[in-house]
C-alpha cells in the first residue's frame, strides 16, 4: 500500500510571470482555516506557502515554486495529502486509508506518518505549531 513520492527536477523560472497558465493549473487546494479550527490530534503539518497541488483521478502533482521541483504522488499519496491540507489526525487519515484499500489501520498509519515525513523532508509541507 506504500504511497510513492516521485521527484521531477525543473528548471527554475527567472520571473514569475512567464508562466502564468501554469500557475492557474496549480491552483491552490488548501483550506484555509483559523489554527483554533483543527482537530484534535490533527497532523501537525501544514503546506507550505510556495507549493501549489492538482488533485486528479490518479494521485497528485505538486510544484514547490521556490525550489523548482515537481513531485507526484498515487491516491494513497492523495489522501494523505489532502488530509494534511486539511489538518486531519492521523487516526482518522490511517482510517480512511485503511476503509479504501483493505488494509490493517496500523499498516496504514505506518505508511501515512512516513509518506508526511518524506513531504515534510522535500519542503512540501511545514511543521504547524497551533
Amino acid at each position: 500500500m506504500h504511497s510513492t513520492l516521485k521527484l521531477y527536477q525543473t528548471k527554475k523560472r527567472q520571473q514569475r510571470s512567464e508562466s502564468p497558465t501554469m500557475l492557474r493549473v496549480f491552483g491552490s487546494r488548501r483550506q484555509r482555516r483559523a489554527p483554533n479550527q483543527s482537530g484534535p490530534g490533527h497532523l501537525g503539518f501544514r503546506v507550505a506557502p510556495d507549493v501549489k497541488a492538482s488533485l486528479h483521478s490518479e494521485g497528485v502533482v505538486l510544484i514547490n515554486l521556490s525550489r523548482g521541483t515537481v513531485f507526484s504522488a498515487n491516491r494513497v499519496g492523495a489522501m494523505i495529502w489532502n488530509a494534511a491540507a486539511e489538518r486531519w489526525s492521523l487516526d482518522r487519515v490511517a482510517a480512511s486509508i485503511s476503509s479504501e484499500f483493505h488494509i490493517p489501520a496500523q499498516t496504514a498509519q505506518q505508511d501515512a506518518a512516513e509518506f508526511l515525513a518524506q513531504l515534510a523532508a522535500e519542503g512540501l509541507l511545514v511543521t504547524d505549531a497551533s
